[in-house]
Formats: structure tokens, sequence, C-alpha cells
């Protein structure tokens, strides 16, 4: 938590995180599997993109695309990153020396399982912005629209971030 709000976008390259691969292969997948509600591309308020999908601990959700916000930097922090190319920015603010110089992108920052709650999923966030895990739940509020929340001391204080789904565009043959 930063300036008493949630915040998970993503800023220059010394408020970076980075990149948990999945080393197992996936199965192939069932083409009669029907996704869940949670599966997709949903933009965060800073315009930053994250992909949620199926993985061994539940659901996954990673870094897919990198929108450096204007807020909360100074003009020589925004410049340096708006020169960066995204696939440079690193996990500097990561308490683990060893995983400071992690890419950004692809970084694994929300595992989420359903709860008992209907369109509700529990788990854990990472906050590149202070390198730290908290819990928190995802609440589905429409096809379109969760609402991400953050949670400390044992979730009694939680605080929240509407993001919306990604709708590909349509693709048009012959074009």
């Amino acid at each position: 938590m930063a300036n008493g709000r949630l915040r998970l976008w993503i800023g220059t390259g010394l408020m970076l995180a980075g990149l948990v691969s999945a080393s197992a292969q996936e199965p192939a997948a069932d083409p009669n599997r029907i996704p869940d509600p949670i599966e997709g591309i949903w933009q965060t308020q800073e315009l930053s993109e994250v992909t949620i999908a199926p993985c061994p601990a539940g659901f996954c959700g990673t870094l897919s695309a990198i929108v450096v916000p204007r807020e909360g930097l100074t003009e020589e922090e925004y410049a340096a990153a708006q020169a960066m190319p995204v696939e440079s920015f690193t996990d500097v603010r990561n308490p683990d020396p060893t995983l400071r110089s992690r890419p950004m992108l692809g970084l694994q920052i929300l595992t989420l399982l359903p709860s008992s709650k209907p369109n509700v999923y529990d788990g854990e966030i990472y906050n590149p912005q202070d390198g730290n895990i908290y819990a928190g739940y995802v609440e589905m509020l429409g096809p379109d629209l969760m609402r991400l929340n953050g949670c400390v001391l044992y979730n009694l204080i939680c605080q929240g971030q509407d993001w919306v789904r990604v709708i590909p565009e349509p693709v048009v043959e012959g074009q």
C-alpha cells in the first residue's frame, strides 16, 4: 500500500517487478472447457494490462502490457521511464535482492482461487511498487468489470481498484 491506496501501477525502473516463469508445461487445452468468468485480459486503472488464466495454483494474473503513469513520479523519473523499453523494467523494489533483476513484463502479480462466495476469488496480490505480497480478493462485478481488493491486518483493512475487461478487436479477413 502506498499513500493509503492500493497501487498496482508500473512506474520507473526504480519501482518495477519481475517475471515468475512457469517451467512446467501446460496440458493441451480442452476445446470443450468453458472459460471461467475471471479469465481474460484486464485493464488496470493506470491502463496497464493483466492477463488472468488457469495455472497450477488456480488462476494466475501476469502483466501483459505496461503503461507508465505520470502520477507519483518526478519529471525526471517519468522521462527516464519513457526512454526505457518496457522489456528493461525490473523488480528493483523486491525485498529479496536476488529477485531485483527479473524483468517486469510477464510478472505474476495475482494468484487466485474461487472462494465459497459467488463471483469472488481469494488469493494473493504482489504489489510491484513496494515489492510486498498482500492478501486480497477479486470480486466480479459484471462480465466485463472486476474489483481487485488488497488487504492488510488479517483482511480488516482492504482497498480496491476496478479493472475492465479488454475486448479484443474483431479480426477482419482480407485486410
